[in-house]
This record gives structure tokens, sequence and C-alpha cells, in this order.
């Protein structure tokens, strides 16, 4: 009986993931040159191994604060490291003066409000989230 609640609740967990409107997706801001992106990509940008677009001008990626359940999946499904392994990687960065951390917006709204508002962004919210005023360049649910 112990056993039986756990595996109910993560059952009810996984069903809920995919409903309309709550697939991940990766958007960029309308002026940024690039169309599609693979999760290689996606990752490169978001560790900002990759600073620049290809016309030069740079990318600003923008995650969701430290907490939010969906920085967490776009980190596992993404990059496939956990919030500790991508917190880890950017205290090095910070230490060794290699690089600083993505700035941070509260919620996907935020998020999608500063890629929008910000030449070169890039962000990751819920699919509903995503106004057409932004690109999709990543669904993570595909």
């Amino acid at each position: 009986m112990n056993l039986i609640l756990p595996i109910m609740v993560a059952f009810a967990v996984q069903s809920g993931a995919g409903r309309s409107g709550d697939e991940l997706v990766v958007i960029a801001n309308r002026s940024a040159p690039v169309e599609r992106l693979d999760s290689q990509k996606a990752t490169q940008i978001f560790l900002k191994q990759i600073q620049t677009w290809s016309d030069g001008k740079p990318i600003t990626p923008v995650d969701v604060a430290e907490g939010s359940p969906l920085r967490a999946e776009f980190y596992a499904k993404v990059t496939g490291r956990s919030v500790g392994q991508i917190r880890a990687y950017w205290a090095r960065q910070e230490f060794t003066g290699m690089g600083f951390r993505p700035r941070q917006a509260a919620s996907a709204a935020d998020v999608a409000r500063m890629v929008q508002a910000t030449p070169g962004a890039i962000g990751y919210v819920s699919r509903k989230a995503a106004t057409p005023a932004v690109k999709v360049v990543l669904d993570v649910s595909h």
C-alpha cells in the first residue's frame, strides 16, 4: 500500500504533462536570425558556449527563476542536466571568471515579455505563454 500512492502521484504528474498549452517551447525575439534550433544548440546558448547569433549580434538567454518547475523541466529535457548540475556549472564559471549565468525572470510570462522586448533574446516558456510577438524555435514536446 505504501508504494501505491507514490506510483499514482507519478502517473498523474506524467499524464498531466503534455496537456494542450503546457508543452515546453524555446522562444526567440522576432529579430533573431534563427527559425529553428535543436537541443544541442539550445544547450550551448543557455550555457553561454555560443554567445552571438549568425549575424554577430549578441544572444541574451533568459532563464525562469530558480525553483520553477519549468526551469527544471527545461534543463532536464533540453540539456540532460539537473538544476543542481546547472547551478554547479555556473558557480564554477563565475568563480573562475569564465562567464556569468543568464538573466532570470520571475515567471514564464516575464520571460516572454523580456524576449519580446530584447533584440537577440531567447528563453523558454509553456506554449500558452508564447505570444505571437515572439517566435518558437524549438518545441521540446516533440
